[in-house]
C-alpha cells in the first residue's frame, strides 16, 4: 500500500510492521511529507471551507420555510422540489473533498 503526497505527489510506501515512511504525515485525510505538510493544511482547509460554502448555499434557500405537512407546507416543498433534489445529491467537490472519486 502507498500514499501520495496531497501538495507534491511524492509516492510513500506502507509498512506493515512500522506503518507509514517516517515524516510523512495525515491531516484530514489527505497525506504530506513533512516539508509539505504546513502547505497541504492550508490547502486541505481552504478546500474543507469551500465544500461547507456550496453545502450551505444549496440548503439555505430552505431556512425559515414552512416544509411541513400543512397547505403552505405542501405549497412550499411543490415549488422548491428541483432545489430538494440538488440538495440531497453529494456535490463533486464533496466526493474530491472525502476522496470518493
Amino acid at each position: 500500500m502507498s500514499y501520495t503526497c496531497h501538495k507534491c505527489k511524492a509516492v510513500h510506501e506502507y509498512d506493515e510492521i512500522n506503518g507509514i515512511e517516517p515524516n510523512v504525515y495525515e491531516y484530514r485525510g489527505a497525506y504530506a511529507c513533512e516539508e509539505c505538510f504546513d502547505d497541504v493544511i492550508k490547502m486541505r482547509d481552504r478546500e474543507r471551507n469551500e465544500v461547507m460554502n456550496i453545502e450551505h448555499n444549496k440548503t439555505k434557500v430552505f431556512k425559515g420555510l414552512d416544509m411541513t405537512d400543512s397547505v403552505i407546507g405542501k405549497a412550499n416543498n411543490k415549488l422548491l422540489k428541483r432545489h430538494k433534489e440538488i440538495a440531497s445529491k453529494e456535490s463533486n467537490q464533496l466526493k474530491r473533498y472525502e476522496n470518493k472519486k
